[in-house]
């Protein structure tokens, strides 16, 4: 079985002692400009883009808008109608789209529903799934083209072997009852060994609100997880959040919607979307860094106003995440108000781009050396010979030393005795002259870093947090593994007669 990784990241200090002689930096994907893809036919919205090593191929599933959102002056409206499309490309830069079901009118339509609409469809490409008839995986709403009623959506997961035929089993995966117009992110959360969901509870309350399954038929009471607070612009409002999982951190882009405070409707609709990065080590409780995960685009271009980051992905290297994104053209409600209509927003399938994104893996966030810098992790218990550092420092230097519980080099693995790294590497092996990291599986042990002009993003290893009296599984499930390490050197009566 494939360890749990744990990484001390640097979006926080807690994992830490000391530091001196650092700063933090938050890092932006590089967003490829020749990436740009339009649905030929309609207004393309949410995506999802997956390495799918069984085809061979990068793919991107979006929502395509083919009945639009319309608000007219004497209160008369018409409700936004999605299906679910999908694009491939060797490189996730160049896609290309093809009929994939023969359809009379040739467009690349996947997944619609039995009545024709799905609203908020994210894909999931599953590695945990046995299944093979169930890789992949799509939460949506199920709308009606016949009602046209919004309001009791079931929320349901479909699937599929390949990503392009979909069964809903008759809503056997079935995880809400009022339609979540959102991106309905859906994920594996291995700290709570359950899939997890991020939803709105009812269409168009725009927080972030959860829910999770351990077969995805039996789901937990949606509850709360992140809501605007005093730092957020005034009356803004969640739009929603793409999650992604790597070494015991939860990377998530959430949607914060800047909203338009003298808006006539009874919800929002004019206003801007924007990413912020945030994270979490247990999917449930949010960590926020106020921070853009992306940076919008010049006056005029396309994420100007608004981008819609997506889920991340590894590539097929495994040497870069790639995020796919949706940039519109137009302030959010553009074309849903009659009188905003111009002549580019009824130009429907150009209103929104959608453009990949990359980014090294572990990378949106870490600490740059300014000097000679310093610093000293808590204590750790190395539970196999894994352990790696995310670091860059090509014209500079980094030195690892490792110390006992009362801060003193462990000999053998002192600076002194350490091997100088300077280079660029997502997962550096630390080394010493005539000693293995190998040679401490079991112990206890704190680890000290000395950098000179560069910067490092993450230690990540099969450790444990050994903070205080006994050690923790990992810093999203802080239940200790004392039995697990110890065997039955330690008496639990002692500590909870119980």
């Amino acid at each position: 079985m494939e360890p749990f990784l744990n990484t001390i990241s640097f979006f926080d200090d807690f994992a830490l002692l000391n530091r001196t002689q650092f700063t933090r930096r938050f890092f932006q994907p590089r967003l490829i400009e020749e990436s740009q893809f339009f649905d030929p036919n309609y207004a393309l919205s949410y995506c999802s883009l997956h390495w799918c090593e069984d085809a061979g191929k990068y793919r991107l599933w979006y929502n395509v808008n083919h009945q639009v959102c319309k608000v007219e002056l004497d209160g008369t409206s018409q409700s936004e109608h999605f299906m679910l499309a999908m694009a491939e490309s060797d490189d996730a830069i160049h896609w290309r789209i093809k009929n994939h079901h023969n359809r009379p009118d040739g467009v690349n339509i996947v997944y619609a529903g039995k009545e024709g609409s799905v609203h908020g469809a994210m894909v999931y490409r599953d590695p945990h799934e046995r299944d093979p008839k169930q890789l992949y995986k799509c939460a949506t709403s199920l709308d009606s083209m016949v009602q046209d009623n919004q309001i009791v959506a079931p929320g349901i997961i479909a699937t599929s072997p390949d990503g392009i035929h979909w069964d809903d089993q008759q809503m056997r995966y079935r995880w809400g009852r009022s339609a979540s117009d959102t991106y309905n992110c859906l994920f594996y959360n291995p700290v709570l060994n359950a899939y997890q969901l991020l939803l709105r509870p009812v269409m168009t309350d725009r927080r972030i609100c959860t829910t999770y399954s351990t077969d995805m038929i039996h789901w937990t009471k949606p509850r709360v997880i992140l809501a605007p607070d005093g730092f957020d612009p005034p009356c803004s409002e969640f739009y929603g959040m793409s999650v992604f999982y790597h070494a015991g951190i939860f990377y998530g882009f959430l949607w914060v919607y800047d909203t338009d405070m003298v808006d006539r409707v009874p919800w929002k609709f004019k206003g801007n979307v924007y990413s912020e990065l945030v994270y979490s080590y247990d999917g449930l409780t949010w960590n926020r860094t106020h921070e853009k995960a992306i940076g919008l685009r010049g006056i005029g271009e396309y994420g100007a106003t608004q981008n819609y980051l997506g889920n991340l992905t590894p590539d097929r290297t495994g040497e870069n995440w790639m995020i796919g994104g949706m940039f519109p053209l137009l302030e959010h409600g553009a074309a849903t108000y009659s009188e905003r209509r111009t002549s580019v927003a009824n130009d429907s399938n150009r209103i929104v781009a959608h453009y990949t994104s990359t980014i090294r893996p572990g990378r949106f966030c870490g600490l740059q050396g300014v000097g000679d810098a310093f610093l000293r992790t808590k204590q750790f218990l190395l539970n196999s010979d894994r352990l790696t550092i995310n670091a860059q420092c090509q014209q500079g230097e980094m030195k690892v030393q490792l110390i006992d519980i009362w801060q003193k080099p462990i000999p053998g693995f002192s600076f002194d005795e350490a091997e100088l790294f300077c280079g660029d590497d997502i997962a550096w092996t630390p080394k010493w002259k005539k000693r293995s990291i190998s040679e401490l599986v079991g112990k206890r042990f704190g680890i000290e870093i000395r950098l000179y002009t560069g910067c490092i993003y993450g230690i990540t290893g099969d450790i444990r947090p050994f903070h205080g009296a006994l050690p923790q599984s990992n810093y999203g499930d802080p239940n200790d593994i004392a039995a697990e390490v110890f065997g039955d050197k330690i008496n639990y009566e002692l500590i909870d007669p119980k």
